[in-house]
């Protein structure tokens, strides 16, 4: 905190030595020996007190202090005046000038430091109070204007506790057209009408007594007759100590919305009607179309259009078909009479229907039974034809066949039979199916999903699904998402882990798919597992391989710099639990955890004279030092791996600052990974509370300090302070891999 300022005023040198020699420990002090310097440093270095002598060279202190408090600039300045006189005159003038006090010469260091000390205390209360007031003016005014804008746009009334209205807004007096002094006093408004015992109004004042507050929507007539819809709000209305004093209800007018929403309602129900009927044609077209070889020819027998279905079956693409004559297709075993036969039907206004023996763009036959009709446009001219067909090509050559090869068939049915059979054991000797209803009950399961549960099929019918689980899929809700999402007749894809009879984990690959009954509803649930537990633990085998290889080559990094490999463990801690502060998911943390103590790796490429020196590097050496960050990078940037690639990263990042001062490229603030800056604070917090072949460790309060400094500049601010709030627990992880 910077000194308070004092001038003293006195011709007297011994005097002026005198104050300067009590006061200068604890005060700034100035001094002035006349009125000219006296104004000249008032002036330019505002002092917050004046000691001033009664006699001046030319003038008198008197005078000095009333040119000084005719000035608004200076007059606010505290004045304690030193005279040798003690007589009641020299009082008064002394008072009558403006100054607050005065001291006898000789003076008494006692007296003079203690009037010091309170003069320059009581005016600091005074400006302190002073500013207090005025920022509270400030505040009043404020609320004041914002109250005024709430009255003039806020429909507001508020009620006493016997529901009579005591205040309005402007707002609510504009909308209803009334006088403010016309409804103060009433009791009968729009809250509580006395003509209406709805129990709309009745159900107000009582869900308020239960819950609190009441909203709704609520019709209202202006003064005019117009009638007013209202959104509103009614709550108790609590004065300053929260005692209940009232109502107040707050309105916002939503009379267009309301008119909007009628208007909408009728032609909701016009266009429900429509749409209904609109769908129901669609669905027709669609099954139609899906379900049958579509197409539509105008009235000279050109094709307009086709579905798939006739695109597949008769193998002409859509951009081949469109704009030929219907003949495209026809087969020549079809003879004319049938076909003059069909136009006259058609061209008479009827329907159509026949067996129709077509002609693929291959050369190869179809049949279709074929229903073809006309279309007419509303004033009754012909629009267009449309031909709808069912392929019975195989029941055609079915036929063919059951007059030929009848015996041929039903070997051919027999070796189905076999096949099925042999098709239904390999499916259940390697792939778990069960059926559960609704609920999860399983109603259905086979050998192999017995054999992974561990469960008879008796008692696995009286099991829910879930309850074969492992419990993280209930307490994570994968087991209520799955049920949720077959429910909305979706297919589910999930990896789990279950629990067999023997308490024993397996997991599996699962499809959950449900079965629809002919009302579309889901009626069951099926469920298709692959036993991948071996496939899993491999998988963990090689992640583990990794994590040691890595953790390794970093205490090989840090062995050749003389630092213990708990170096490399204490780092891999610190990550991890910097990284979860932060709120990374578990799974980015670990990551980081397993990476980091690759962050040195590069340091293999540094000569041992350099590495090793005990003594600080040359300009010349640091920059080779500075090389090993780059080094590290190219060793690891090349592999796939998650791991190595995140330590490629930290190599690269873990030197570089916050404020872009780092190396080797020089990145700032987010620029830097963050698997870099927290490695970067993890190893430097290591690093300096241990011995170094250039150091001794650092005690904590300058560690501590150290980090406080580089906020913002060498670290990330925001885990600067997550390391400072949880420091236990970084010192735990420190105690626990000690050198």
């Amino acid at each position: 905190m910077d000194k308070e300022k004092i001038l003293l005023v006195d011709s007297d040198e011994n005097s002026l030595e005198t104050l300067k020699k009590e006061l200068n420990q604890k005060y700034d002090i100035d001094s002035a020996n006349d009125l000219d310097s006296t104004l000249y440093i008032v002036e330019n270095n505002r002092p917050n007190l004046i000691l001033l002598d009664v006699q001046l060279p030319e003038t008198s202190g008197y005078e000095v202090a009333n040119i000084l408090k005719a000035n608004a600039m200076t007059s606010e300045i505290p004045i304690i005046f030193l005279t040798i006189l003690n007589d009641d005159e020299c009082i008064s003038k002394i008072f009558e000038s403006g100054g607050v006090g005065y001291i006898i010469k000789p003076i008494h260091k006692v007296e003079l430091l203690s009037k010091v000390k309170n003069t320059l205390q009581l005016f600091r209360l005074r400006d302190s109070l002073s500013n207090a007031l005025g920022e509270r003016q400030e505040h009043i005014n404020m609320i004041e204007n914002q109250l005024d804008i709430i009255d003039k746009h806020v429909p507001r009334i508020t009620l006493n506790l016997q529901k009579q209205i005591i205040d309005v807004s402007t707002a609510y007096c504009e909308l209803l057209e009334i006088n403010k002094d016309d409804v103060i006093g009433k009791r009968n408004h729009c809250l509580n009408p006395e003509d209406n015992n709805s129990d709309l109004h009745k159900n107000i004042f009582k869900t308020i007594e239960e819950k609190g507050n009441w909203r709704g929507e609520l019709e209202i007539e202006s003064s005019s007759g117009n009638k007013l819809w209202f959104d509103t709000t009614v709550s108790y209305d609590l004065n300053c100590f929260e005692k209940i004093r009232g109502y107040i209800a707050t309105f916002t007018n939503i009379t267009d919305a309301k008119l909007i929403e009628q208007k909408n309602k009728k032609l909701d129900e016009i266009n429900f009607k429509l749409e209904d009927n609109i769908s129901y044609l669609n669905q027709f077209k669609k099954a139609v179309e899906e379900a049958s070889i579509f197409s539509i020819t105008d009235h000279r027998g050109v094709i307009t259009e086709v579905n798939k279905n006739f695109q597949n079956i008769s193998g002409y693409s859509e951009e081949e078909l469109l704009g030929q004559p219907h003949n495209i297709v026809r087969h020549p075993d079809m003879p004319k009479e049938a076909f003059k036969d069909m136009w006259d039907t058609i061209q008479s206004g009827s329907m159509w229907k026949g067996l129709v023996k077509n002609r693929r763009k291959d050369g190869k036959a179809y049949y279709v039974i074929s229903e073809i009709a006309p279309i007419y446009n509303q004033d009754g001219s012909l629009k267009e034809y449309i031909g709808i067909r069912i392929d019975v090509t195989e029941l055609e050559e079915y036929k063919n066949i059951l007059k030929n090869e009848l015996d041929t068939k039903s070997k051919s049915l027999e070796e189905n039979i076999n096949y099925t059979a042999q098709y239904e054991e390999a499916i259940n000797s390697t792939t778990a199916i069960s059926k559960s209803d609704i609920d999860g009950t399983i109603i259905y399961a086979n050998e192999k999903f017995c054999e992974l549960s561990g469960y008879t099929i008796d008692e696995l019918k009286t099991k829910k699904c879930s309850e074969l689980k492992d419990k993280k899929h209930i307490e994570d809700n994968t087991c209520k998402e799955i049920k949720d999402r077959l429910t909305n007749k979706e297919i589910v894809k999930a990896t789990l882990t279950n629990i067999n009879k023997s308490g024993e984990r397996y997991i599996t690959k699962n499809l959950f798919y449900p079965i629809i009954d002919l009302h579309n509803n889901v009626s069951e649930h099926l469920q298709i597992m692959y036993d991948i537990t071996e496939l899993v633990k491999l998988n963990e085998d090689i992640i583990n391989t990794q994590k040691e290889v890595v953790l390794t080559m970093g205490a090989i990094g840090e062995t050749r710099s003389k630092e213990t490999g708990q170096h490399v463990k204490r780092v891999s801690n610190f990550t991890y639990l910097l990284a979860k502060l932060y709120g990374l998911n578990d799974d980015e943390a670990n990551l980081l955890k397993q990476a980091s103590p690759m962050h040195d790796i590069g340091k293999v490429g540094i000569p041992d004279s350099i590495l090793k020196k005990p003594a600080k590097l040359t300009l010349e050496e640091y920059e080779i030092m500075k090389t090993h960050a780059e080094i590290g990078y190219d060793m690891l940037k090349h592999s796939d791996r998650d791991i190595l690639k995140t330590s490629a990263e930290i190599s690269l990042t873990h030197h570089e600052k916050y404020d872009g001062s780092g190396y080797p490229r020089g990145l700032k603030g987010e620029e830097i990974p963050i698997s870099g800056r927290i490695t970067a604070i993890a190893d430097v917090f290591d690093a300096l509370g241990h011995d170094r072949v250039y150091k001794k460790a650092w005690e904590l309060d300058r560690i501590l300090e150290f980090f406080k400094e580089e906020k913002g500049k060498h670290f990330d601010p925001k885990l600067v302070d997550l390391l400072i709030e949880n420091l236990d627990k970084f010192l735990e992880v420190k105690n626990s891999l000690k050198d």
